[in-house]
């Protein structure tokens, strides 16, 4: 039995994710505390540390999370048609599909496009991005594409 919201557009208004954002910094604490739990040599930690620091700066607000002008912010999902139109925060729009690498996960979205102008771009989605009933539709739907 097919549900009628398998055949409906999906408008999908993503806000940042901040869970995504707690994740790098919690990888990124982890990865200081072993690299002093290790005793190094004084200079090779703190050059360790230092680079993990330069890193954190880098990542802290990723594009495919949600943050930046880049960040994908607006996605639809047209009824009927793999089609997807993509926008960013700064408002360009193009139309995009979504490719077979994407990830679906209960904890996790990947997903991967391929824009009309050939290049690639994702969005992270961690669950903190949607309400629960947008979220479960995506889900749903995504994994009725999935073969298999």
């Amino acid at each position: 039995m097919s549900s009628p919201g398998f055949n409906a557009t999906i408008d999908l208004r993503l806000k940042p994710s901040l869970r995504a954002v707690k994740i790098v910094f919690g990888l990124h604490l982890v990865a200081i505390a072993l690299v002093f739990l290790a005793r190094p040599p004084t200079w090779a930690g703190l050059a360790l540390a230092l680079l993990l620091f330069i890193s954190w700066q880098r990542l802290r607000r990723p594009t495919e999370a949600g943050y930046g002008s880049a960040a994908l912010v607006h996605l639809i999902w047209h009824a009927d048609s793999d089609r997807w139109t993509l926008e960013t925060s700064s408002g360009a729009q193009t139309g995009a599909e979504l490719l077979g690498s994407s990830v679906v996960q209960p904890w996790l979205l990947v997903l991967n496009f391929r824009r009309q102008d050939g290049r690639r771009r994702t969005r992270i989605v961690f669950g903190d991005e949607l309400d629960d009933e947008q979220l479960r539709r995506l889900r749903a739907r995504l994994l009725a594409l999935k073969p298999g």
